[in-house]
Order: structure tokens, then sequence, then C-alpha cells
């Protein structure tokens, strides 16, 4: 037995030099192991590919978002025209001055046309910029200084945040001059404030047929328009520029109230003072009658004084009114 162990020993020392001598053929003589040959192709680099949400779009496409801007805009810029009071037209400014914001958001969420992509940016801010100034317009109409949309609006359509509007604008169809782009159709013009004064006396409307006159003296520095009201019925309206009189005649007999309101640039369409607007009522009735005597005709004939603290008679009381309740007849 012990014969065989001592002929085994070689055997496995011989099988051991065989694996090792394998391994060393896949070396070099530096020791370094020898390249694989490889049978397959160099792969080819891929270009690279703009993400999709990355992408300019069409010029078709890009007019039409303006254009979406345009009709999410224009009705509300059609409210501010069209107030008639002013917590109406502070209403309607607020509601836009928002909607600026919403549009300006998605005029920079677009990916225009590479020419158009600066002035796109400038047409967001200056929307952000008018958004700015309409609250401010909103705070004039807050206490009176601007009064309906005849006069809010040409506030807002020279603001600079307009003038920042129409710059990028230039700048959108300069850029594009083989394309131009229609956009901004929500704003007017700018101009200058309108400021009409009729002359001294009655206005149209209202009802004649008596006796009866009406003077009306006012001594205040702003102009001011009285109507006389029965009900919901004009009766006379008398305009009456600062420091100045007027008189109406054909007054009707009945018992009427008595507004007046002062401001700047008078609206006859609207019946109201477009800026820097008061509306006051007076608290006593005037009574108009007509008396026939065997040698005369007896009427009522009426006197209204304005003083910069206003007065009927002689120190009659007045009351604010409210500008919605201020009759528009």
């Amino acid at each position: 037995m012990s014969g065989r162990r001592g002929h085994a020993l070689p055997l496995s020392i011989a099988a051991v030099s065989a694996l090792f001598l394998a391994a060393l053929a896949g070396c070099s003589g530096e020791g370094v192991p020898s390249p694989r040959p490889s049978a397959s192709a160099s792969p080819t680099p891929l270009a690279p590919k703009t993400p999709p949400g990355l992408t300019p779009i069409s010029r078709a496409d890009f007019q039409k978002a303006l254009s979406d801007v345009d009709a999410a805009l224009g009705p509300g810029f059609g409210a501010v025209g069209g107030a008639q009071t002013p917590s109406d037209l502070s209403g309607a400014l607020g509601a836009v001055a928002l909607n600026l914001g919403v549009q300006a958001d998605a005029l920079d969420r677009l990916r225009p046309p590479l020419p158009s992509v600066t002035a796109t940016k400038q047409l967001a801010a200056a929307l952000r910029s008018l958004s700015k100034d309409l609250t401010a317009v909103a705070t004039d109409a807050d206490i009176q200084r601007v009064c309906t949309g005849a006069s809010g609006m040409p506030h807002v359509a020279n603001s600079p945040g307009a003038d920042a509007f129409r710059l990028a604008f230039l700048a959108l169809i300069t850029a594009n001059p083989g394309h131009p782009y229609t956009f901004g159709a929500f704003l007017p013009g700018a101009g200058p404030d309108p400021n009409r004064r009729p002359g001294n006396g009655a206005l149209p409307g209202g009802r004649r047929g008596g006796y009866g006159k009406l003077t009306v003296d006012n001594q205040r520095t702003v102009d001011t328009v009285v109507k006389i009201m029965s009900g919901g019925d004009l009766i006379r309206a008398i305009y009456v520029q600062a420091g100045a009189q007027a008189t109406v005649d054909a007054m009707p007999n009945g018992t009427y109230e008595a507004f007046y309101t002062s401001g700047t640039d008078w609206d006859d369409g609207g019946r109201r003072f477009t800026r820097d607007c008061e509306f006051e009522k007076f608290d006593d009735p005037l009574q108009y009658t007509t008396r026939t005597t065997s040698t005369a005709i007896e009427y009522s004939v009426w006197t209204l004084t304005l003083l910069r603290t206003s007065s009927l008679g002689s120190g009659a009381p007045t009351s604010p009114v409210e500008a919605g309740a201020f009759p528009g007849a």
C-alpha cells in the first residue's frame, strides 16, 4: 500500500503544473493580458435629440396662443371701459389685474419660435407691469379720483405698463418682419384724459310744464350738476360751471328731491362726472305750487346756493349719497 501512494504524488504535481501553464498561455511576455479578439462592429454614436417640451412651437401655434391671451383679456377690459360707478370700476380693474398675471404666466410657458423668444419674455413682463398699474388705478377709483370707465380706461392706456407692452410688441414684430403677428386688441391706444364741459343751463331730458323757476348759484371751485327728481323720474338736470349761475323755468308742480354731483369731465351719455366725483342729496324736498288769483299767477321760485359747505335756502342740510344710488337718468 505504501508503494502506491509514492507513485500518486508526481501525478498530482504534473496536473497542477499543466493548469498553471494553461493560465500563463493567456498572458503576454510582459505579464499583461492579451486583448481578446472581437467580431462585433464599433457602435455608431446617436445624434442628440431635443426634448419634446423644449421644441419651439410653429408660428401658427404661436399666433393662436397670442390670440387666446387677447380673447381672455378682452371681456375684462370691456368691463373696465363700461363701469359707471367708482365701485364697479375698482372691481373690474382688480379682476383684470389678476387675469393679467395669469396670462403673463401663460406666455412664460410658451416655447415661441426662436426669433420671438426675447420679445415674448418682454411681453410677459409688460403684462405684469400693467397689472400693477391697474391695481393703482383701482385705488384711485376707491377714493373717487377716477369714477367711471370713461376716465379709468385712459388712465390704464397711458400707464407705464401699457407703454412697456407696446414696446414689447414692437420688438416682436421687428424680430419677425416676414411673419407679422397680431396681439394687444384688448388695450386701447394712449390719449389724453377727456375733459368735457357743457355750458351753463338745462341738460337734455326731464319734464317741462309749469311756471316754477329754479336758480342754481354754484360758488364752489368745481363744476356741478343738480338733478331734480320725482321718484325715479328726472324733472330737470342743470349744469353749472364753477363760480357760475344758471336758471331754468317751466318747472311743473310737485314735491321733488334735489341731488347734486360735482367733478371733472361730464359724460353726457353716462350722465356722470368721470373724475373727482362726489354725490350729495338735500335732505329737504323742493315743493312747487301754482295759485291763480284774480290779479296774478303765483308760483314757486327756488334758489339753490352751493357753497363749499352746501346749503339749500338757509343752511339746509345735505347728506352724502353712494355713487350707485345717485340718479343716472
